[in-house]
Formats: structure tokens, sequence, C-alpha cells
């Protein structure tokens, strides 16, 4: 069977079903976004930093960009005041930043551990810093103590408004429970935000929860949040018809229309599907457009209920190909990291393309996070979110030869150990 890394992994026929309903009008979608929200907050609160949270905390959203955005937009910021965040992003990390006339001021990665190199945080907070994001890269956590502490003794000496805040973005992760090394979320930050876009660890297609623990912004948050506007229904079916639409793609993607030739059925229904506007990239250079932001549709609170009913079931998998790669890889490609829930494994190799392609030939797809300082933008485009080549030298030489392999609840033990047998006798380690 074919795997894919990103493009729907975690959607199953329970999920497939679903959407269909869904499209044919069959579903009940009537109090869906309440629904949604108490059964985020029961999960939530298992966590004990979060037990005291309420409803009117977590804010929903359609997509993870908007929550940045509008969280930055309660902290009533001055035009050009900086907010760091880390090389090696998605460019849907950066745009809130520049859709509010702030500036992004980027800090290099630790190549072992991909997240932000907490020791050069310090010299990259002025007297204009007001927020860090700081992400927890394919679910490795950081150290977030490390941060708070950091900011805490620069805010002693800063006005209220002038205070740093810290956005834990945690786009990459959404544990099962909050023990043990996830009991920590949340717990240093001012909002702590999940991503339930195509590609991450549960999904509504598009969506994105943020919690907002930041007393001081609350009230200016849930005036705005009120004013916000929803979803149309052709934008909210969007998010169903995306499922249906890219589980005939995969069925067919491999399906050769010309013998010896690339052209398959998949990538003819990928070109016709996004020309006819049916389907598109989740993140792209005219990202940095303001194009608004809406809050989460009842379609995409019916699709996401329904996979984080399975959350055990999907992160469960991801534990056990995580433990499957440690174990079986060669040990310089080990990812050496306390994190076991992994959306995406990292390897560092020097002939990426070649491993890229023989994997590729066994019908698995593969992954580039985070190929560009903001992904996916070249190095022409880079200027246009303030970046400076050069400035972050690990996460550009780290770009060049980064590739994920899949941890998703579609790979099986056979799968992960063709992944593995490829890596192991083709690939050439890369040390930083």
């Amino acid at each position: 069977m074919s795997v894919f890394i990103g493009s729907i992994p975690n959607t199953e026929r329970d999920d497939l079903e679903l959407a269909k309903r869904i499209l044919k009008g069959q579903e009940n979608l009537k109090g869906s976004i309440g629904n949604l929200r108490e059964q985020l907050l029961r999960h939530l609160r298992e966590n004990e930093n979060l037990a005291e949270i309420t409803e009117e905390n977590i804010f929903l959203f359609n997509r993870g960009r908007d929550s940045i955005y509008f969280y930055l937009k309660s902290l009533e910021l001055n035009e050009e005041d900086e907010v760091i965040v880390q090389a090696f992003t998605c460019v849907a990390v950066v745009a809130p930043i520049l859709w509010n006339k702030l500036k992004p001021v980027f800090v290099d990665i630790d190549p072992k551990s991909f997240n932000m190199d907490i020791s050069l945080l310090k010299g990259k907070i002025t007297n204009k810093t007001r927020a860090i994001v700081v992400q927890h890269t394919f679910g490795n956590i950081v150290d977030m103590k490390k941060v708070r502490d950091l900011v805490d003794k620069a805010n002693r000496e800063r006005a209220e408004k002038e205070k740093i805040k810290i956005i834990e973005d945690s786009a990459h992760i959404f544990p099962s429970d909050f023990k043990g090394k996830y009991s920590t979320l949340g717990k240093y930050s001012d909002m702590l935000l999940f991503s339930f876009s195509q590609d991450k660890s549960i999904s509504s297609t598009q969506g994105a929860a943020s919690i907002i623990l930041d007393e001081d912004a609350l009230d200016i948050a849930r005036e705005n949040y009120s004013e916000l506007r929803k979803p149309s229904k052709k934008e909210s079916l969007y998010n169903a018809r995306y499922i249906k639409l890219w589980s005939l793609i995969k069925k067919y993607y491999f399906t050769k229309i010309i013998p010896r030739t690339n052209i398959t059925i998949g990538r003819v229904l990928i070109i016709l599907f996004r020309n006819l506007g049916l389907i598109k990239k989740q993140a792209k250079a005219d990202t940095i457009v303001f194009s608004g932001i809406e809050k989460l549709s009842q379609v995409q609170a019916v699709l996401l209920s329904n996979q984080l009913k399975k959350v055990s079931k999907i992160n469960q998998k991801r534990e056990k190909i995580t433990e499957f790669y440690d174990t079986n890889l060669k040990e310089n490609f080990v990812f050496k990291t306390e994190g076991d829930l992994l959306l995406r494994y990292p390897i560092l190799l020097e002939n990426r393309a070649e491993v890229k392609q023989k994997l590729l030939e066994r019908e698995i797809i593969v992954g580039n996070w985070y190929s560009s300082p903001v992904h996916p933008l070249s190095e022409e485009e880079l200027g246009k979110v303030d970046y400076k080549q050069g400035s972050c030298p690990i996460a550009e030489r780290v770009g060049k030869n980064i590739l994920n392999l899949p941890t998703n609840i579609e790979v099986t033990e056979e799968d992960a150990k063709e992944i593995v047998g490829i890596v192991n006798n083709f690939a050439k380690p890369l040390n930083i």
C-alpha cells in the first residue's frame, strides 16, 4: 500500500464516510461548535496547568495562522514592534506577524532538536520585543521554563504594556494526555496554539484552537472574537470535499496513464482539482498577503470531533513507528530526543534527492519540512518576510539536507521496515 506523509495522512474510512455524508447534507451539524468546545475543554483540563480554564479561554479558528494574528491583534501592539520566531518554520507562522504590521526577528535553531536555540534568544530581545513564538518542531518539546525565566527577567524592567508575551506553537503535537514531558504544555506560555490542518496530529482539513491564558488580553480577545465572521457554506464544505478528493487522488496517485512515464491518474487529478479551485496548497508565497480571518465552521467541528475521539489510537501509532525508527535506523540517523510522539521523523543526509527518489519508487512519499528558513519560500522570496540570507546558517543548511519520514496511522510495520532498509542502505548521514 502507498504511503503519504502529507495529504490527510490520518484519514480513515469513517472520516471519509463522514465527509461524504456532510457533502450530501445527511449529517446534523447543529450544535457542533459547542460540542467540540466541550470535548476540547475536557481533554485540555487533563493537563493540571490547564485545569482552571473555561470555554471562554478557547478560541476556534479556520486556520492556525488566524489564531496567531488574532492573539497579536488582542495585544494592541504598535507598528514595527518585534516578534521573535525561529527560522526553520512555516510561512503560516510568520505571515500573521506581518499582517499586524509587526517585525519578525529570526533566531537560528539547534541542529540536534530543530527547535529555537535558546542560547541565542537573549541576544535577540530588544526594547521593541513584544512577543516570542516558541515552536515544538515535529513534536519535540522545548524547555519552556528556560524561555519563561528569560522572559520574566526581561519583563521585570518593563512597563505593563511593554511586557513580552510567549506564544507556544504546538501545531506539531496534540497529546492523548498531558502527562510526563507533555505536562508542561501551557504552563509557561500566554497563548497555547494547536493546529488541525490536513497534515497535523489530528485534522479537520483546516482549523486551529488557541487557548489564551493571558488574562490581560482576554477581554479584548472575547470582544474581537464576537465580531469575527463565520466561513460561508462553500468555504465550510471545502473541508469535507478536500477529504473526499484527496482520498480519490491517493487511491490512483501511482496508477500510470502512460507506461514508463510519471504521468499518473492521481497527478492529473491534482492539476485538475487545483485548476478548478477544489483543492489548494496549505501554505505558499502569497500567504503573506492578508485575506482576513474566520472562525471555525460547523463542518470542521464535526470532522475534528471524530478525529478527537481517535486521538489515542492515532498517537499510539506515531509512538510505535517512532520507536521502530529509533531502534532500527543506523545510529547516525537516529533523532535523539525524549519525544516519542513525533509528527514526522527527521533525518539529515547528504544525498536527500537520491533517497527521496528511492522511496518514491516504492510508492512512499516522504517530506522536506522545512526546506527553507521560512517554508516554502525560495531564497528570492525570503526578503518579503524580512529574513536576511545568511542570518541563520544552521537553519539554512538543515533545510537543504533534511528528510522527514512518515509516522502517521497509514504506515504499517512492513512500510517502516522498507523505509528503514532504504535509508540504512542508501543514505549518507550529515553531521552538523
